[in-house]
C-alpha cells in the first residue's frame, strides 16, 4: 500500500473507510515487516485479546470466535481471535466486523501501534490520503486503544 500518515498543524490525514476499504485491516494482514521475527513465534497476523476482551466477548456469547494459544517462551495462555484459513477474522461477515460493538482492543487501535524504537506508529492503511485531514483529536481514542496494547504485552511479559 501507498498510503503514508501525516501530521501537520495539529491534524492527521486518517479517515477509516469501513466497509468500502480494499484491504480490509479484518484480514488477511500480512503484518507489521517481514524483518520482525516473534520470540514466540507467533504470526503477525494473530489478533490477541486483552483480558478486558475475552472477557466482554464471553459476556456477550462470542466464545465461537475465540481460540486459546500458549506461549512457548514463558507457558502463559493467550486468548486469540478465531481466524479463517486464509488469515481473514472469522468475525468479518460480508464485508463488514459482525461483533464490531464487542471488538478486540487491537483492532480498535488499527492501524495505530507503539514501537521500541520509534514510538507511536502507523501501518500503511487506505485511511491516510491527502483529503482526509481531521484535527488529532479524532484518533486520540485509537491511540489509547493502541497504549493498552502495548501495556498488555508487557504485562504479558512480566514474571
Amino acid at each position: 500500500m501507498e498510503n503514508k500518515m501525516q501530521v501537520k498543524d495539529g491534524k492527521i490525514n486518517f479517515r477509516c473507510k469501513m466497509c468500502a476499504c480494499k484491504h480490509s485491516c479484518c484480514g488477511p494482514f500480512a503484518g507489521i515487516s517481514n524483518e520482525l521475527t516473534s520470540i514466540d513465534s507467533r504470526p503477525f497476523d494473530e489478533i490477541v485479546l486483552t483480558p478486558e476482551d475475552y472477557k466482554e466477548m464471553c459476556e456477550a456469547g462470542l466464545q465461537a470466535f475465540i481460540e486459546q494459544g500458549v506461549s512457548p517462551v514463558n507457558g502463559k495462555q493467550y486468548f486469540k481471535m478465531a481466524l479463517a484459513e486464509d488469515g481473514t477474522c472469522k468475525a468479518f461477515k460480508d464485508g463488514k466486523c459482525s461483533i464490531y460493538q464487542h471488538s478486540p482492543t487491537l483492532c480498535k487501535a488499527f492501524p495505530f501501534y507503539f514501537d521500541l524504537f520509534a514510538g507511536l506508529c502507523a501501518i500503511d492503511c487506505e485511511g491516510f490520503s491527502d483529503d482526509a485531514w481531521v484535527d488529532m483529536e479524532a484518533v486520540k481514542p485509537m491511540i489509547e486503544y493502541a497504549k493498552k496494547m502495548y501495556k498488555f504485552w508487557i504485562d504479558f511479559y512480566e514474571d
